[in-house]
């Protein structure tokens, strides 16, 4: 009989499997973004040998439809690479040795990764750099993404059932004094009751919640946690591909 896993095995696990596929998948879509170019160079081919020839020789029939339907998949080739990468990030967020990146950056992918379930309330979000005060900038404190991406991303899902259809949230970040701050907000009237008491409950170890007036922002504070060494460590994405 299988016994209880281990959960922070079992993220570790995920981690490696799916950076490693999101590499594979960036070398595929590099093969389809050269594929695409050598459709447009044959297109553009076609339309000097017509020009040079007076309209004699050259003019492919599909020729507008062609450019339509090019126009279309590199468009969709673009997503799915920004997807990929987003998903990678997140990936690699769960790396045993952390990553050193900006929390704007790592925000941002989340977001991206998260459009699915905010157009299920036809919701939008937006993320903005906090405003930093008049002296020296604070720099972004030593955490790992896993520790403030996967609190961030539980507000958003405790609070999207509480918010109404075609709402607009508004995340702001900034470096606090030695921590990351996250502000969570929904423009004029604010949170919710119910949304704002499902973001409180989020609150536990490096990971503070502070209550605001209604109509106000709620604010995360994330701290960095001592680390606990692991007894195994399974090999980086990077290594393993």
């Amino acid at each position: 009989m299988i016994g209880p896993r281990d959960v922070q095995g079992d993220g570790r696990f995920l981690g490696v499997v799916t950076a490693a596929a999101c590499h594979d998948l960036m070398n595929l879509f590099a093969t389809f973004s050269q594929a695409l170019g050598l459709m447009d160079d044959c297109l553009a081919a076609d339309s000097r040998t017509r020009l040079l020839s007076l309209g004699f020789k050259g003019g492919f029939e599909h020729k507008e439809r062609f450019q339509e339907l090019v126009k279309m998949l590199r468009s969709q080739l673009v997503r799915a690479i920004g997807l990929t990468e987003a998903l990678g990030l997140a990936a690699h967020s769960l790396d045993p040795e952390g990553r050193a990146g900006s929390p704007m950056t790592a925000l941002g992918a989340l977001l991206v990764l998260c459009e699915r379930l905010l157009k299920r309330r036809k919701a939008t979000a937006v993320l903005a750099e906090l405003p930093r005060g008049s002296g020296a900038p604070t720099p972004w404190p030593a955490l790992r993404e896993a520790d403030y991406l996967g609190p961030v991303l539980e507000a958003l899902l405790a609070c999207l059932p509480h918010v109404p259809m075609g709402s607009a949230l508004r995340l702001g970040c900034g470096a606090g004094d030695g921590c990351l701050l996250v502000t969570l907000d929904l423009g004029a009237g604010g949170l919710s009751d119910e949304a704002r008491a499902a973001c409180l409950a989020l609150a536990g170890p490096g990971v503070e919640v502070v209550p605001a007036a209604a109509g106000q922002p709620l604010t995360f504070i994330f701290r960095e946690l001592p680390t606990t060494p692991t007894a195994s460590r399974l090999p980086g994405a990077d290594e393993a591909s």
